[in-house]
């Protein structure tokens, strides 16, 4: 079940039950980090019960009622449908060409454009950073070792606090006053039982061989402009049939058994030369940060 997450639609979940006018408990997980948000409805007279899903974020969620369980989408589409037809049979179909769009996009830039959470399991690199290599927004929970650290529903209850630098590239815990922060680990130089002088160590930033688990917002606070102007070309082309591959790209034709050859192209992109412009300055290169 695909739910939209736009102004003008609630995100409820339609879910059918095995009695009619009965109380229920539900829970309501969220797959992106385990959190759950339980909750009672009554069924109506169809069997059918109405349970909130909560839309801040694009998200896929786990609804358990009635000892059924249903996966549920909550994703925002790249144009809202509601503002692209007066009837709700026009809006549907737009709707449709709008999914198929935003499919196409997303296989080219495969993290698209949504705003979600995102969780990151780490560990300290013995300096003041842990690097990131996603677009994160906002920093919801951190735990060190399995011991929540921070949290920013309430943030007044923990002495220390963390943010994400303004280069959106690293996670640094907040300091006052003067602070020289450590790029890298500290070289520690090993010591003999006979040295009068012994290392101390102080940890301050994130140790090595800490664990880390960091929740985080990522992704597009809004869908950039550029990407609503090429949902709407694509939604404008599936509409109108110039999507069709075996018309496109054909560089050879053989009258004798219908031998056909297609330039390389045919199986790239989007199909529209503008949106592919329009996408390529937001495919990325290098997706995974590993080492070469």
């Amino acid at each position: 079940m695909e739910l939209s997450r736009v102004p003008s639609l609630a995100t409820n979940a339609e879910i059918t039950v095995s009695e009619a006018s009965t109380s229920y408990d539900y829970t309501v997980k969220d797959l992106a980090d385990n959190s759950e948000t339980t909750g009672t409805a009554t069924s109506d007279g169809d069997s059918e019960i109405t349970i909130p899903i909560p839309s801040t974020y694009d998200g896929n969620y786990l609804v358990t009622v009635d000892n059924t369980e249903t996966y549920v989408d909550v994703v925002r589409p790249y144009v809202d449908q509601t503002t692209q037809g007066d009837t709700q049979a026009e809006i549907d179909a737009y709707s449709e060409s709008e999914l198929q769009a935003r499919a196409i996009i997303d296989s080219v830039v495969p993290e698209g454009f949504y705003y979600k959470k995102h969780v990151i399991e780490t560990t300290g690199l013995g300096a003041d950073y842990i690097p990131l290599w996603v677009n994160a927004h906002k920093i919801l929970k951190l735990y060190e070792n399995n011991i929540l650290l921070y949290d920013s529903s309430d943030p007044g209850s923990y002495s220390t606090s963390y943010s994400i630098t303004h280069d959106k590239t690293a996670i640094v815990e907040n300091y006052t006053g003067t602070l020289n922060r450590l790029e890298s680990a500290s070289l520690v130089m090993p010591t003999a039982g006979t040295d009068l002088l012994h290392n101390q160590l102080v940890y301050r930033g994130f140790p090595k061989t800490f664990d880390y688990e960091i929740h985080l917002v990522v992704g597009h606070p809004n869908v950039p402009r550029d990407i609503v102007k090429a949902t709407k070309l694509l939604v404008d082309d599936i509409d109108c049939g110039r999507l069709d591959y075996t018309q496109r790209y054909m560089k050879s034709y053989s009258t004798d058994q219908f031998k056909v050859g297609y330039d390389n192209r045919a199986y790239e992109g989007t199909g529209n030369l503008v949106v592919d412009k329009i996408l390529s300055k937001y495919a990325k290169s290098i997706r995974t940060l590993g080492v070469l």
